[in-house]
């Protein structure tokens, strides 16, 4: 066999990259880690996100950055971290909204939830509640579906946006109670909530770190709970899956990813660091007091999960004939 000088550089080329790589992943991080969210602050996916990011802190003697990047459902913020480099040193929460739906829902969506990022681990999820204003006429979940059913009573309801997971949430209550209904969308929860504190849309999905501050501070009521069990959410709030219609669900979640091309062993050091960190007892109390409910899995099963959750707003969507501008 005759051996080139050209191949012999090349093969050397190919395993020094190789030893770097390996090296550069056994030594990760060395520098600050930027985790990147598609949602403004204060919501749901960004609070959980800053507790992992100080926990992560903790653990690598390394900063792990939150950086805003609110926008389409979290589209924004998942086209910037699919043009990264895949080195480890920016990553993103994943949402339910912004890999399940808006990929398959809405045309120009310019990434692809499995083959441009690298799945690492799923962090959490949390239940969305039936939210209305304080003084709203409906004291009950029943008198809200009630009204709304009557001839010529449209009621409003708001969402994080179009693709949002209560947007769908909202879509599909119209289509399982028959209620007549229309859509608002904001630019995330926060700007949902203001809206309806001040009784400018009739009711909302909210998640709980969101609505129950304003509940506690008498500027939001809750009607119900769209909690996939009983024991998750609020005690004593109706649980419409269980209570009223059955196999009803909003429970958005969210997970840590890279883009596509992350080393495994980076993929693997983080993975372990968060399903740690998710399963920690200090960890748990604090998100079970923000009503966010911690979750573990491996990079493939976090793969899965994203097919399966995929599939199951696809149903939704055809089901309640939702249809997206």
């Amino acid at each position: 066999m005759n051996i080139t000088r050209s191949t012999v550089l090349a093969i050397a080329a190919a395993t020094a990259l190789a030893t770097s790589t390996l090296v550069s992943a056994a030594g990760y991080p060395e520098k600050p880690v930027t985790i990147t969210v598609g949602f403004s602050a204060g919501g749901p996916t960004d609070i959980v996100a800053r507790v992992l990011a100080e926990k992560l802190t903790q653990k690598f003697g390394q900063s792990f950055i939150i950086d805003n990047k609110a926008g389409a459902s979290g589209a924004v913020a998942a086209n910037l971290v699919k043009k990264a480099t895949p080195d480890g040193y920016t990553l993103m929460i994943g949402s339910s909204s912004t890999l399940s739906i808006i990929p398959y829902v809405q045309k120009g969506v310019q990434f692809d939830p499995i083959k441009d990022f690298t799945p690492i681990a799923l962090v959490a999820s949390y239940p969305y509640y039936l939210t209305v204003p304080p003084d709203s006429k409906f004291k009950t979940y029943d008198d809200l579906v009630a009204f709304a059913r009557l001839k010529g009573n449209q009621l409003t309801y708001g969402s994080a946006g179009n693709g949002a997971i209560n947007h769908l949430a909202g879509e599909w209550f119209k289509s399982e109670t028959g209620i007549n209904s229309l859509h608002v969308p904001y630019k995330g929860d926060s700007a949902a909530v203001i809206d309806l504190a001040a009784g400018r849309v009739d009711f909302a999905f909210l998640a709980g770190v969101v609505a129950i501050p304003q509940v506690q501070a008498g500027k939001l009521r809750i009607l119900a709970s769209a909690s996939s069990a009983a024991d998750k959410g609020l005690k004593d709030t109706l649980v419409i899956g269980q209570q009223k219609l059955p196999g009803f669900a909003a429970e958005p979640w969210n997970g840590l990813m890279g883009p596509a091309g992350l080393p495994a062993d980076v993929v693997n050091k983080l993975n372990a660091a968060v399903n740690e960190i998710m399963s920690s007892p200090e960890v748990k109390t604090k998100l079970l007091t923000l009503d966010q409910y911690p979750l573990t899995s491996t990079s493939g099963q976090f793969k899965d999960y994203i097919q399966k959750q995929s599939t199951h707003w696809a149903g939704v969507i055809k089901k309640s004939n939702i249809v997206f501008d």
